[in-house]
């Protein structure tokens, strides 16, 4: 008999626990969508409330665009309005244009009248000094020949005017090189420069002499000038070329030269006591 109370007892908690916890589960749900209405509610609300705003905006935006408007139609009124006073201007404008245009084409042909006589006049002028240039070619004396030069440069070189004679010098070479007179003309322009104290250009003429006309006459004294220029400045080359003159023309008046300069330049020793 207790068995049977026993199995009775486990049937009926058995039937009850799972009915329990059932309903605990359809409150839950039921909880869950009061708080998803709400939720809903909110956010209706909220949407309803960003839809005001937004109207709001949309009525400014139009009343703004609506203004804008009609200040573009007015300024376009004022527009229309200056472009027409513009172009009336400017017609009455070019009516003042065209006159003065007409009065300063009218000045310009007389200028330029003006401007074709003064050309006729000048070209007359040029016909005129071109015949006067072609009578004085045709009339014109003869060029000096070399003997003039000669002469001319030899009158500077004797008169110590030895920056003319070094121009004369030059100008019978250029125009006259193979002259029997070359050999003289370069070594006067050399003494021309030493007398200058132009000692190296002078060297150099004398070298010219010495290397392109060493058969000629002018070598003794091409050679020996040399070295009195050299003295002046190089001692030692000055001994040596000396030296060389009095080998290569012993018993001239060059050599006699040297010698004397030689002494200059080399003082006797004193005697041993």
């Amino acid at each position: 008999m207790q068995k049977n109370w026993l199995l009775a007892g486990l049937l009926i908690i058995f039937a009850v626990g799972p009915a329990y916890s059932q309903n605990k589960d359809i409150l839950r749900l039921q909880a869950d969508l009061i708080t998803l209405q709400q939720q809903v509610k909110q956010l209706q609300s909220s949407i309803d409330e960003n839809n005001g705003v937004i109207k709001g905006l949309v009525e400014k935006i139009a009343d703004q665009v609506n203004t804008l408007t009609g200040g573009l139609q007015k300024v376009n009124q004022a527009l229309d309005q200056a472009i027409g006073q513009a172009i009336g201007g400017l017609r009455t404008q070019n009516d003042t244009t065209a006159k003065e245009m007409r009065t300063i084409l009218s000045n310009l042909n007389t200028s330029v009248g003006e401007l074709h006589e003064g050309l006729a006049s000048v070209r007359a002028q040029v016909n005129s000094l071109s015949q006067q240039v072609t009578t004085i070619k045709t009339t014109a004396e003869p060029l000096a020949g070399p003997n003039d030069l000669w002469k001319s440069a030899m009158v500077d070189f004797f008169s110590g005017l030895y920056d003319l004679a070094v121009s004369d010098f030059q100008e019978f070479l250029s125009k006259y090189p193979n002259d029997p007179r070359a050999p003289e003309a370069h070594l006067r322009m050399g003494d021309s420069l030493l007398n200058q104290k132009k000692y190296e250009p002078a060297e150099t003429e004398y070298d010219f002499v010495l290397q392109k006309y060493p058969e000629s006459d002018t070598t003794r004294a091409a050679l020996l000038k040399k070295g009195l220029a050299l003295a002046e400045h190089d001692k030692p080359q000055a001994i040596t070329t000396l030296n060389e003159v009095v080998k290569k023309f012993p018993n001239t008046s060059e050599a006699s030269s040297a010698q004397t300069k030689l002494k200059d330049l080399q003082p006797a020793r004193r005697p041993a006591r």
